[in-house]
């Protein structure tokens, strides 16, 4: 029997970078991901992902459904469980993290500001091969 999650992923974007993030889960594999997780039973997608950002984000910054702008949905293998699919849904956040320090916690162990190039980085597909090639043609990312 197939093990399938919803999940979403929040894209922050400035000046052309993408923040992105390693999780305590997906620091396993050494995959980068957006700020995100698994949609909760009676959650909407958008009810998770104000939810998700508030718990990774945290220092007080909060997003309404407002903020958010969904952009693409896909299924396939999970960053953190080869084992398990997803269905993720992707937004980009139009609120920005400017005046916000973000600082790693229990969950997130690290942020990083990503620009096209950076080799370093182990995108996860979700990123690497589902939003990377959109927000490049729609100039989002350069």
């Amino acid at each position: 029997m197939e093990r399938i999650k919803r999940v979403v992923g929040v894209a922050f974007i400035k000046d052309g970078k993408l923040l992105i993030v390693q999780s305590v889960r997906s620091s396993k594999n050494k995959i980068w991901t957006l700020v995100g997780g698994g949609v909760e039973v009676g959650e909407t997608e958008v009810e998770a992902a104000i939810r998700e950002v508030k718990e990774e984000i945290h220092n007080g910054f909060e997003i309404k459904e407002e903020d958010l702008v969904p952009v693409m949905c896909f299924k396939e293998c999970a960053a953190s469980d080869f084992n398990l699919n997803i269905i993720m849904t992707m937004f980009i956040c139009k609120k920005s993290l400017d005046d916000v320090y973000v600082s790693s916690d229990f969950e997130i162990l690290k942020y990083h500001w990503y620009k096209i190039g950076d080799k370093k980085y182990k995108l996860s597909s979700a990123i690497r091969d589902h939003f990377l090639p959109f927000a490049i043609s729609e100039g989002l990312i350069y």
